[in-house]
């Protein structure tokens, strides 16, 4: 019978490690086996249309989590629309949603995706907003949502994706299927 056997001490290179030791070396391989993965997949999938896709990702995430500073982040500081909005302006209306909202539940659908040049793309998105978890479009069918279609126009400002401009009007429940 083994020392290891004998004693029920889990061992590496000779060495007996305690529990938080152990459960030590399992997080940091893990954590290895994350940022490989998030590596590889990085460098398998980085065309434009995956980048808006992330883009998009990271906007939802933002506004559930109602964290306005990640949706400053998203925002080119260029920002401008037809009727004179700034960046400002959007950041207040945002915030004034998060402050109104208890809970924020997002579902997107992105419709149309052109990019007129490599650094500028036109965005037709489709966006439920409610206060209960919204999962898939089967679930949008079974609660109230606010529904809307915005029209995009992102930039790429310093290698990242930046809302440049927008509008936004009601969309029917028609429109996400």
């Amino acid at each position: 019978m083994s020392m290891t056997q004998r004693y029920g001490k889990k061992t590496i290179y000779g060495r007996a490690l305690t529990n938080e030791m152990h459960m030590q070396t399992i997080r940091i391989v893990v954590a290895i086996l994350a940022l490989i993965c998030s590596f590889t997949a990085c460098g398998r999938d980085d065309t434009p249309e995956a980048q808006i896709r992330r883009y998009v990702e990271a906007g939802e995430k933002a506004a559930e989590a109602r964290d306005i500073g990640d949706i400053k982040k998203l925002i080119s500081e260029k920002y401008s629309d037809e009727h004179g909005r700034t960046r400002r302006d959007i950041v207040a209306v945002t915030a004034r949603y998060f402050y109104s909202q208890k809970n924020i539940h997002i579902l997107t659908r992105i419709s149309e995706l052109s990019f007129s040049d490599p650094d500028r793309a036109m965005l037709q998105l489709y966006v439920a907003m409610t206060g209960q978890d919204v999962s898939d479009l089967d679930a949008l069918l079974n609660m109230r949502a606010d529904l809307y279609r915005f029209d995009i126009e992102l930039v790429r400002e310093d290698k990242e994706w930046k809302l440049r401009t927008a509008d936004w009007r009601r969309a029917r429940s028609e429109d996400f299927f």
